[in-house]
């Protein structure tokens, strides 16, 4: 029997050592493709971890709910300039999808309706109210709602008559809509946020806060005053 030399043995053995070496690569390449949603899976997993236990209600209670998402909204409200116009960014909060996975709230509750009213303006009897509608859309420090600018420089120049307008959020191509109800013989300057509705998948399926409810948490009424210049 021939016998292999010492070249032909370490030639060997440096190609099996290569193949090992190779080995996981090989392997992380094969899972890939097996499985391409695990990479998905696992950025929307991490995105979730970003806020503090406090801001998670996932496992709470409907009665816990209740009050509890009421809070994470309120208590990091804050009004927000752009150069749309002044709109107010929301407290972000973890919640349940049908399906048991912990996602934003903004997963489950698409629209979002911000009340406003002209305290200490009536016409006729009637308090001027102003709807702020938009998309709920996750901040980039993800723990926030998006605020939804309200274009003051644009109302203030048009006729009364005209009671809808509509916005862009700076960096996305969401529009929001405002809607005027009572608003007669002048623009009113100042405007109370007097309540917050978020609307579900299914529309009937609603989370509301009222004004007295944005007062307790905040301490004080949250104004935004109208400009005729852009904000």
């Amino acid at each position: 029997m021939r016998r292999k030399t010492p070249l032909q043995k370490m030639s060997r053995m440096m190609s099996l050592i290569l193949l090992l070496a190779a080995l996981p690569f090989a392997v992380t390449i094969l899972e890939k493709k097996l499985n391409p949603q695990r990479k998905v899976a696992s950025d929307q997993e991490a995105a979730t971890t970003v806020l503090a236990a406090d801001h998670d209600l996932s496992e709470a209670s409907p009665e816990e709910f209740k009050k509890a998402f009421k809070y994470q909204i309120l208590k990091e409200a804050s009004l927000v300039r752009t150069n749309t116009g002044p709109g107010i960014s929301l407290g972000l909060f973890l919640t349940k999808n049908e399906s048991g996975n912990k996602v934003f709230v903004c997963d489950e509750y698409p629209l979002i309706d911000l009340i406003f009213a002209a305290e200490g303006v009536a016409f006729s009897g009637d308090i001027p109210q102003m709807v702020v509608r938009g998309p709920c859309q996750v901040s980039a420090d993800q723990r926030h709602i998006e605020a939804l600018p309200i274009p003051f420089s644009k109302i203030l120049a048009s006729p009364l008559s005209q009671y809808e307008f509509q916005s862009e959020i700076p960096g996305s191509r969401e529009k929001v809509q405002i809607y005027f109800r009572n608003a007669a013989e002048f623009w009113p300057l100042e405007w109370t946020w007097v309540g917050v509705k978020l609307y579900g998948k299914n529309p009937e399926n609603t989370l509301q806060i009222n004004g007295y409810e944005v007062i307790s948490v905040l301490g004080e009424p949250l104004t935004i005053k109208a400009s005729a210049t852009s904000e």
